[in-house]
């Protein structure tokens, strides 16, 4: 028998697959939510009540729409998630960093908000969110102004 080496992800990369995960919900769920809707519109018959079918009917056209928008969005995260690498540690904050800060930990790559995972809370925001390019290009042992709060960073990996 040989041995099965096993690989021992670090915090970043458990939590960029994690993203990814939260991302590929968002896309099934999404894809759920247009199918349900398609098959309440084709099960939806014409009756005796004219106009409130036609009401009924755009409402299912414009929640579809915007099922349609959000999957488009949806992707577009996947998308980004799928362009980041775990290259060497870069000493300057850019897409793809984990920022531990006197605020908080940040992870720069896609905008999903506040994740917790292993009992860590971070903030998982894009690079062009205001405060995602503040953080950019600063390094450990930057300090920086922000909504009237100093923030310190204290590390990036």
């Amino acid at each position: 028998m040989g041995k099965v080496a096993k690989e021992i992800m670090t915090f970043k990369e458990e939590l960029y697959a994690y993203c990814h995960q939260v991302v590929d919900e968002r896309i099934a769920l999404t894809k759920r939510l247009i199918q349900e809707a398609q098959q309440a519109a084709n099960q939806d018959s014409k009756s005796s009540m004219g106009d409130k079918y036609e009401t009924s009917r755009e409402m299912m056209a414009l929640e579809m729409r915007k099922a349609g928008e959000q999957l488009g969005e949806a992707g577009k995260l996947k998308q980004v998630l799928s362009e980041l690498t775990f290259e060497q540690s870069s000493e300057k904050i850019r897409l793809g960093s984990l920022v531990s800060t006197s605020i908080g930990e940040f992870y720069l790559s896609v905008s999903l908000g506040k994740l917790t995972l292993k009992e860590r809370e971070v903030f998982v925001l894009s690079v062009v969110s205001p405060l995602g390019k503040e953080l950019l290009e600063k390094k450990s042992g930057d300090s920086f102004s922000f909504n009237k709060r100093l923030i310190e960073i204290r590390s990036v990996e």
